[in-house]
């Protein structure tokens, strides 16, 4: 891996750019950025896989790289027929090194991010933070790729066109490659971590799923009137509570308009959990007398 090389993708990657677009030291940029992808990709996975150490630190190492390589493997042919037709029709050699250099500085930037992220999750950050803080680091990652593309791509006819294409393909082929290379974190209820998790359908299923998921919530939320799940409406004047019910709490009790108390019974079978007391729909609460 040549340190020059290396330089000029964080320095000045409008040099690597056009060296692409020109045919020039097509060779040493390639093996450059792909030693590049080598380090910065497997030092970020095994920072993501400390979140529980052991043998998760070594598979996450492997499978971030890996997941790199083979959306490239995949992707890098629409790019070359994009640009071709869009009037950019270039040797293979140079379409395949601007995208390894793209690569390779999204590599560099994950690599820059490692040891904040390693920090971060030494000191306790929980799962779903540890995941967004990782997501956010490859989304400036994919915008310094981003540049170094459209560097490459030049002025011209069909410039931003031929990137968000090609960006669309990689996005997409990213996206299935890393679910299928699951886990990197871990879950915390899991016992014991597999290299490959089962197949729970697809990256655009889980997608569609979770877009579902909250609309229910928001369609959950305003028909309670903005109350989260485990809070009841106000009924017979009692309150809904601020926190979720521990098991067997009943809600807490608040005087009535009419100057009457509610004595609260605990839950029936079959009470719900949501927050209602189903006993109460069938009169189970008695009003007392002031």
């Amino acid at each position: 891996m040549s340190a020059s090389i290396v330089s000029r993708l964080l320095r000045a990657p409008s040099e690597v750019a056009a060296s692409c677009r020109e045919d020039r030291d097509i060779r040493a940029i390639a093996l450059a950025s792909l030693g590049a992808i080598a380090l910065g990709s497997a030092v970020f996975g095994g920072v993501i896989g400390s979140f529980r150490g052991s043998e998760q630190i070594v598979f996450a190492a492997v499978k971030v790289p890996l997941a790199m390589l083979i959306t490239l493997a995949l992707s890098v042919p629409a790019l070359h027929a994009f640009s071709a037709v869009l009037g950019r029709p270039w040797p293979m050699r140079s379409v395949i090194a601007l995208a390894l250099a793209s690569a390779g500085r999204s590599s560099l930037v994950l690599l820059a991010f490692a040891p904040v992220l390693w920090l971060a999750i030494d000191v306790g950050l929980g799962y779903h933070a540890s995941s967004v803080a990782a997501w956010l680091a490859y989304a400036v990652a994919g915008l310094a790729a981003l540049g170094v593309l459209v560097r490459g791509i030049g002025a011209g006819r069909g410039r931003w066109l031929t990137a968000v294409a090609f960006m669309a393909v990689f996005f997409a082929v990213g996206g299935q490659a890393a679910w299928i290379l699951r886990p990197y974190l871990g879950r915390p209820s899991e016992k014991d971590v597999p290299f490959l998790r089962a197949r729970e359908g697809s990256f655009s299923d889980a997608l569609v799923t979770s877009f579902r998921s909250s609309l229910m919530y928001d369609d959950d939320l305003r028909s309670r009137g903005g109350l989260r799940p485990w809070e009841g409406p106000r009924r017979d004047g009692v309150a809904p509570v601020d926190d979720p019910p521990a098991d067997g709490a009943t809600q807490r009790e608040v005087p009535p308009a009419d100057g009457a108390t509610v004595r609260e019974v605990p839950p029936v079978d079959g009470a719900g959990l949501d927050g209602f007391d189903r006993g109460a729909e069938r009169g189970d609460r008695v009003k007392e007398a002031p």
